[in-house]
């Protein structure tokens, strides 16, 4: 776990992003944790915006009721991801 400053997450950022690889970096400003980088997958990214994104989950709602449901199993293997 890594701890920076906004400012010097910004002025770093590729270093900082390089960092999240391996362990998170939790970014401060006025001393408090305001955000965390850290590394995701694309399939992590799925689950990311299944869990946390209104509009996708709307979108994704809406296309299943328009063309039918598809398993995100058969979604990946159609992405091939």
């Amino acid at each position: 776990m890594k701890v920076a400053s906004l400012a010097d997450v910004r002025n770093h950022f590729s270093e900082y992003l390089d960092i999240s690889q391996k362990e998170p970096v939790f970014v401060t400003r006025n001393g408090r944790i305001t955000a965390v980088l850290e590394h995701m997958s694309d399939v992590e990214m799925e689950d990311y915006l299944l869990e946390r994104s209104r509009k996708f989950r709307k979108a994704l709602d809406s296309s299943r009721t328009t063309r039918g449901s598809m398993s995100m199993e058969t979604y990946r293997k159609s992405r091939k991801v």
